[in-house]
């Protein structure tokens, strides 16, 4: 089959980390796929490669955040174009922004069959646009569009429960809705010995560490900060480019000698930093946006076989309770509380690693998870659903 892949953020960034290893995957089982993403640096042109057999067209991100990612207008006016001019089978629509969709709906005048990814909450209270959004109008688009473009698809692939739920519920066929969990970068991301890790990467052997990989909310980082003040032993680890108000928090709480801000980190060097610490953090809280999510960083914090600090909210709740992987936790207290449980306990910190990594492994094995979706898009194309 052709497919084309319509992701809506930067590369290296969101939903590119979602489409590309689906895309690999396609690609090793005899199917022509293109990724269609934003450049982080071209602003009118746009750039061509081919990685792992995937052709990648970098688009212009002039206005790409006008009102929200996605509003590109270079970068809409060559999806489409592409979108007319070439046929494919499948156009997989990777949520509902305008350079997600309105290519696919293009695409369908030359008889491509159209699934809608569905990786995040958008619309209503507690949606990401309902923290986000900057132009009401836009906001009141997209909450209509993004439940829109799932009914009038052809198929839809869920990351989570929670959304596999609202595509029901918004009237999709069962038969033609599938819950796709990103798959775990157990290829890339590998369990790594700490004190290895440590000394390739120059740090003191003893030390404590706790971290995550990319961002997180202000709340999080709060709730992480507080836990820590009384903790002078343990540092935080922030994996990803450097965020000067994550300094500033950190100095608010009197932890700033204690934060290590990695910069940016290139996919071969993720398994070294994140092999470095000792408790890996993902709290959530319990919102809209945070229920229908499934963070990239716990399937990477899995892959890595560290334990796990997160949020008692939709499927991370489950995957970490369901599987004993880590803890859940509200608050700062909760929170310290269980820093010191598993730096109290190293053969519980040991066990729970073991035991994310074999998770990783098994039930978010891109393997098991591409041979779904390969189902799932010959099923679309056949009317099979």
């Amino acid at each position: 089959m052709r497919i084309l892949y319509l992701n809506h953020n930067y590369r290296y960034a969101g939903t590119f980390y979602r489409a590309m290893p689906m895309a690999e995957r396609m690609v090793q089982r005899g199917h022509q796929v293109t990724l269609l993403t934003v450049s982080q640096t071209l602003r009118v042109r746009a750039r061509w490669c081919t990685v792992n057999g995937v052709r990648i067209g970098e688009l212009p991100n002039w206005g790409q955040n006008n009102g929200g990612n996605g509003y590109g207008p270079l970068d809409n006016l060559h999806r489409i174009v592409h979108a007319l001019i070439h046929r494919y089978d499948i156009v997989h629509m990777f949520d509902h922004k305008p350079n997600a969709t309105f290519a696919g709906f293009g695409g369908r005048l030359r008889r491509a069959r159209l699934v809608a990814d569905w990786s995040d909450w958008w619309g209503g209270p507690g949606g990401l646009n309902d923290v986000k959004r900057r132009l009401p109008p836009v906001g009141a688009f997209e909450a209509w569009w993004e439940v829109a473009s799932k009914r009038w698809a052809d198929g839809v692939t869920t990351i989570s429960t929670v959304l596999l739920e609202r595509a029901l519920a918004i009237g999709c066929k069962p038969e033609r809705v599938i819950y796709l969990p990103t798959g775990a970068r157990t290829d890339r991301i590998q369990r790594t010995d700490v004190s290895q890790a440590r000394a390739e990467l120059g740090i003191p052997a003893t030390r404590l560490s706790v971290g995550y990989i990319g961002g997180l909310s202000r709340p999080a980082l709060e709730m992480i900060m507080r836990a820590l003040v009384d903790m002078p032993d343990v540092w935080l680890t922030a994996i990803g480019p450097s965020v000067p108000d994550v300094r500033s928090l950190a100095q608010s709480f009197g932890i700033g000698d204690r934060l290590w801000q990695t910069g940016f980190i290139n996919d071969d060097d993720v398994s070294r930093y994140l092999g470095s610490i000792d408790i890996a953090c993902i709290p959530m809280t319990d919102t809209t946006a945070d229920r229908g999510r499934l963070p990239n960083k716990l399937l990477d914090y899995l892959a890595a076989g560290r334990p796990v600090i997160a949020g008692p909210v939709g499927d991370v709740r489950a995957i970490v309770e369901q599987n004993g992987v880590g803890l859940l936790v509200n608050t700062a207290t909760e929170c310290k509380a269980a820093f010191e449980k598993l730096f109290g306990d190293a053969s519980l910190r040991e066990q729970m690693g073991q035991t994310a990594r074999n998770v990783a492994e098994t039930i978010f094995d891109w393997r098991h998870l591409a041979d779904l979706l390969d189902r799932f898009y010959t099923d679309v194309v056949t009317d099979g659903i």
